[in-house]
């Protein structure tokens, strides 16, 4: 009975290391199913699918080594939600409360946009080599936007992609 229990154990590890947070799994489930909620979840196969393009990119293509990091990022996605609703049904105080809860479950911010339109946190998890649960809280006029991806990101692939993303036009 041990070996069966140990044996599960070490089988849902992996799982539970890609997992979300209790914190963003808490507040999805709160809100999602809200009739005034918008809500989309996206299972990382389309994000395995999307990571294959590498090999159709000839090696003598000046654009192969932006492909292929792209590639390896979109492969590493597990999966993807996005929630948005709308402040009259969520309270600044509740807002609060799951910015907090994030920083208890060692989310650090990694950057932060404010335009005309909309003021943008990005946070995750993680360390100086790789990224996880990327999460992303926009705050607009007038909903407040919720979009989470879990998975473990190279942050070499990452700063390879933010350093050419002039190329990319």
């Amino acid at each position: 009975m041990k070996t069966t229990t140990m044996l599960l154990a070490l089988a849902v590890l992996p799982l539970l290391v890609q997992a979300q947070t209790k914190t963003v799994s808490e507040f999805y489930a709160k809100y999602r199913q809200h009739d005034e909620a918008t809500f989309v979840d996206i299972d990382g196969s389309i994000f395995n699918f999307m990571s294959g393009i590498s090999k159709y990119v000839d090696d003598d293509d000046e654009d192969k080594k932006d492909v292929e990091a792209a590639s390896r990022i979109l492969g590493e996605i597990k999966s993807m939600q996005v929630l948005s609703i709308p402040y009259k049904y969520i309270s600044a105080a509740e807002i609060s409360t799951f910015r907090k809860n994030l920083k208890k479950e060692k989310y650090e911010p990694l950057m932060t946009v404010h335009d005309s339109d909309a003021d943008i946190d990005i946070l995750a998890q993680g360390s100086q080599k790789e990224l996880e649960n990327i999460t992303f809280l926009i705050d607009e006029e007038d909903h407040f936007v919720l979009i989470s991806f879990q998975g473990t990101l190279s942050m070499e692939d990452v700063a390879y992609l933010a350093k050419n993303k002039n190329s990319w036009q």
